[in-house]
């Protein structure tokens, strides 16, 4: 009698290819997607009208590889230690160190998340609600996704949301630029404040906080593979390259007159028409939103990794706003909701400083960084060699450069 034949292994089904790309969007997408927050997108149009298009296209072709070697690195820093970033940093380079860099850091972006709360009350302001309102909804809506106990549901409901950027697509399809536009968007003489504006390109596509973002996101989150996480970061360096480049050809298409620098929307929606500025302001609340949640977690973790006890104490899928630190946390929201309420200075203005001192702190938070993933103590196998070490070098002068520029030719 014949043995009887084993049984089949079971048949995995095979994956759809989009659907395993999905499965690899997480905190690098969703970071990028963030940094083209809505001071960015109200500073990409301002210096889009600033013309020199190609200029500025050139710029974020250049930033692109520097964006996704800077964030990958972070990403490295996660998977070598296994500890949030602040953890990392007391342990090389103490905690006086990490206190100060977390404390600058938590200041420089209580200024641009005062951006981003202008930003969602300029959208609103669109549709009929009124300044103060506008922001008082805006922090109501942020302080309430922020306040969620869990890293990994924030992350997917930002995400979703983060589609909605896309709607800065059709407002350029729907633009009828005069003859001649482009001819003038290509070819714009020169101005003193071409430095500034190349200097604030670069501060909205690298910004300090990002680096924090995106190792404490990894450590939080379910990023299982360095190749998942790599792929994560190329989708959110193209998608940002992408939707950069679309508003800077919104405000370069747009006839450049009118107090731009005041408000950009309600310049767009006199110069171009209605739909496209309601479009346009839709994209700046989503932008602005996106970002607050985001930044204002980044500066939270900042925080809390610099003046609590080690993380290894606390759950990973915790947030930092979750505990002892709700309180500054709230302060800290409400205190960037109070300026924008009160804000005299002119958001396109507001805008283009805050990405400009991101861009001016870079050197430093790209020092530390570099410090750390060049240990091998801290880093082991996946620490870098002197090839890496040196283009992070490069990047580094290229931040020094952009700001010595800035102000030489003013």
């Amino acid at each position: 009698m014949q043995n009887p034949r084993p049984p089949a292994p079971p048949v995995r089904p095979r994956r759809n290819p989009l659907w395993l790309l999905l499965l690899t969007i997480g905190p690098g997408v969703l970071g990028l997607a963030a940094d083209n927050d809505a001071g960015g997108m109200l500073s990409y149009a301002v210096t889009g009208a600033a013309h020199h298009l190609v200029w500025f296209i050139t710029a974020l072709v250049v930033m692109a590889p520097i964006t996704y070697v800077v964030q990958e690195l972070a990403l490295r820093v996660a998977f070598a230690t296994g500890k949030s970033y602040g953890d990392v940093i007391q342990d090389r380079l103490g905690r006086s160190w990490s206190r100060l860099n977390g404390v600058a850091l938590h200041g420089l972006n209580l200024v641009i998340i005062i951006t981003e709360f202008l930003g969602m009350a300029m959208g609103e302001n669109m549709i009929g609600i009124p300044w103060i309102p506008a922001v008082a909804i805006a922090f109501g809506i942020v302080l309430a996704i922020t306040s969620w106990p869990q890293y990994q549901s924030v992350e997917r409901i930002l995400l979703g949301i983060s589609v909605v950027n896309l709607i800065f697509v059709p407002a350029a399809l729907l633009l009828h630029p005069a003859p001649g536009a482009w001819l003038n968007a290509l070819g714009g003489t020169w101005s003193p404040n071409i430095g500034f504006l190349l200097l604030a390109l670069a501060g909205n596509a690298m910004a300090p906080w990002m680096i924090y973002w995106q190792q404490n996101a990894v450590w939080a989150g379910k990023v299982r593979t360095l190749r998942a996480g790599r792929t994560d970061i190329i989708i959110g360096v193209v998608a940002q390259f992408v939707m950069a480049t679309v508003v800077l050809v919104i405000g370069a298409l747009t006839p450049a007159h009118g107090a731009i620098l005041q408000n950009p929307i309600v310049w767009i929606s006199r110069n171009d028409n209605r739909l496209i500025g309601d479009l346009f302001g839709l994209g700046i609340f989503n932008a602005g939103f996106l970002a607050a949640c985001t930044i204002s977690l980044s500066s939270a973790w900042m925080v809390r990794e610099s003046w609590a006890p080690p993380s290894r104490s606390r759950p990973r899928q915790m947030l930092p706003t979750r505990g002892g630190f709700f309180i500054l946390h709230v302060v800290t929201l409400a205190l960037a909701a109070t300026v924008a309420m009160t804000s005299i200075v002119p958001s396109g203005t507001l805008a283009l400083w805050a990405q400009a001192l991101g861009a001016i702190w870079m050197p430093v938070s790209l020092v530390t960084l570099g410090i750390i993933a060049r240990d091998r103590k801290t880093m082991g196998l996946m620490a870098i060699r002197w090839r890496r070490q040196w283009g992070l070098a490069g990047i580094t002068a290229v931040f020094i450069v952009l700001g010595i520029l800035a102000f030489a030719l003013q």
